[in-house]
C-alpha cells in the first residue's frame, strides 16, 4: 500500500496535476492525498468535467454519443483522455476542514492527517504512528518519542510525499521532486517491547 501526499497548492493548478500524475504513475501511489485548505483540488475537478462534457446536453455520455456519431478521432481522443483524467482523480481525496482531522490505517500503523498540527491535542495524536500535516514551509519528517511528524511541504517548492508499506511489514516515508527523483527515502523505526522469558 502507498499513499501519496500533495501539500498546498494554492491555487496552481497545473503543479497539483504534475504532481497526481507522478504520484499516481511512477511512484505507483494508491491514492493521494492533498494537504491543503485551499480550493486549487475543486479547480483541477471542474477543469476534468469540463473538458469531458462537452456535450450539447452537458453531461459526459452527451459528449460521447456525439463524438460517437459525428467526432473526429482527435475529438474521441481527447473525449477518452478526459475520462482517463476523471478516473484518476477518483483516487485524489481531500483533507477535511481544520479543525477536523483523517485517519488512514497502513497495516497496523495509524496515520492521522490534518492540514495544521497545530489544532492537535495530546489525545489525538496518542495513538497515531505517524501524523502527517500539509501546513508546513518546507518537506520535514521528524521523530518524536513513538512518533513521526511527516510533511510535504508547499507544492510551490516542487516535492511530494510518499508512505508506504516495504515487504517485510516496515513503513517507509519518501520524499520526490516533480520530475521523479528521489530526495530521500528512510524507513521508520519503532521500538518494540522485549520479553524475555526465563526457564
Amino acid at each position: 500500500m502507498r499513499i501519496g501526499f500533495i501539500g498546498p497548492a494554492e491555487g496552481d493548478v497545473a503543479a497539483l496535476r504534475e504532481a497526481l500524475d507522478f504520484l499516481l504513475g511512477d511512484a505507483g501511489a494508491d491514492t493521494v492525498i492533498y494537504m491543503g485548505e485551499d480550493d486549487t483540488a475543486d479547480q483541477l475537478a471542474e477543469e476534468c468535467l469540463r473538458s469531458a462534457t462537452g456535450g450539447a446536453d452537458g453531461t459526459f455520455f452527451g459528449a460521447a454519443l456525439e463524438a460517437a456519431l459525428s467526432g473526429t478521432p482527435d475529438e474521441i481522443a481527447g473525449l477518452l483522455d478526459a475520462e482517463q483524467e476523471l478516473e484518476r482523480l477518483d483516487t485524489l481525496r481531500i483533507l477535511p476542514p481544520s479543525p477536523m482531522r483523517a485517519i488512514e490505517m497502513l497495516d497496523d500503523r495509524i496515520v492521522l492527517l490534518v492540514h495544521d498540527k497545530a489544532v492537535l491535542a495530546e489525545d489525538d495524536i496518542v495513538n497515531a504512528s505517524v501524523i502527517v500535516f500539509g501546513r508546513s514551509k518546507e518537506l520535514l519528517l521528524k521523530r518524536f518519542g513513538t512518533r513521526y511528524f511527516f510533511s510535504p511541504g508547499p507544492l510551490n517548492q516542487g516535492q511530494v510525499g510518499l508512505l508506504e508499506r516495504e515487504g517485510d511489514g516496515r513503513l517507509a516515508a519518501a520524499a520526490f521532486d516533480l520530475s521523479g527523483r528521489p530526495l530521500w527515502r528512510e524507513v521508520l523505526q519503532w521500538r518494540t517491547a522485549k520479553i524475555m522469558v526465563a526457564t
